[in-house]
């Protein structure tokens, strides 16, 4: 396939944004990203239109009549909020992470240059990353679990790490407490900024997450966690296979563009 222009909507306001990934690896693919904001309705000449997120249906309708293909490529369970007249659900070509037939699956990854482990004295035995306070709007009723993992385990909690101070903090953890919102074969990009970063994750019982990834049932964490606390070769041994097995954005941009390529062909 020729190289592709992309009209890409989306945030880009800091660098550990998922739109910054993506586009840092199309770009390292070889085609032309213009970074656009995702509030922005004003149709640029391109190959595609690429969105994670629409709050109404101008840009994909003006797409439409310059006969411009829209790609929606959504990172999370937006539909299980919203409901299929979301107009992200509208683009003509609709990813999601979440395995369902309906739509195209492509799941989240790690940022390539990111993936590297700094390894480092151990200072904290289990930590978990990411909010564990009380959240707003469609979220909310999902962390009330969250909450209570936290509460049972007591991990030190760190709400705002990115980038390689990210990678730094989990080579001084033995283990990091997973958790995702309910979904049969959907999970929270945690999974691979954890593993990709150089964490050993353990995770709450999800349908076809990766089996390299141990997991438990809510309430049964502390057994896990005293046994791989025990067992540092095994919990090492994991934590490298963790490492290696996790996908960066730039695999997952060789599974878009075949995906445009099937598509094209069949037209």
């Amino acid at each position: 396939m020729k190289k592709i222009k992309f009209g890409y909507y989306g945030n880009f306001s800091t660098t550990h944004q998922t739109e910054v990934y993506i586009a840092d690896a199309l770009e390292r693919a070889g085609h032309t990203v213009y970074r656009l904001d995702r509030n922005n309705t004003n149709l640029i000449p391109c190959d595609y239109v690429l969105f994670a997120k629409m709050s109404d249906m101008v840009l994909i309708n003006k797409a439409k009549k310059q006969g411009i293909p829209t790609i929606s490529w959504t990172f999370d369970l937006w539909r299980e909020f919203l409901g299929y007249n979301h107009p992200h659900l509208k683009a003509d070509i609709v990813i999601t992470t979440d395995s369902e037939d309906k739509f195209h699956t492509i799941k989240q990854a790690v940022h390539k240059p990111e993936k590297i482990m700094i390894e480092g004295k151990k200072i904290y035995d289990v930590i978990f990353v990411g909010t564990s306070g009380k959240l707003k709007g469609i979220y909310k009723k999902y962390y009330k679990s969250r909450r209570e993992l936290i509460k049972r385990v007591k991990p030190k909690v760190f709400s705002n790490v990115r980038g390689l101070a990210l990678n730094k903090l989990l080579g001084q953890t033995k283990i990091v407490l997973g958790d995702s919102y309910p979904g049969s074969c959907c999970w929270s990009n945690r999974v691979y900024e954890m593993t990709g970063r150089g964490g050993f994750l353990i995770h709450p019982y999800i349908k076809n997450l990766y089996n390299y990834i141990p997991q438990f049932f809510r309430g049964e964490e502390k057994e896990m966690i005293e046994y791989y606390l025990e067992h540092e070769k095994k919990r090492e041994k994991l934590r490298k296979i963790q490492f290696e097995m996790c996908p960066t954005y730039d695999d997952r941009i060789k599974e878009l563009i075949e995906l445009l390529r099937t598509i094209n062909s069949n037209n």
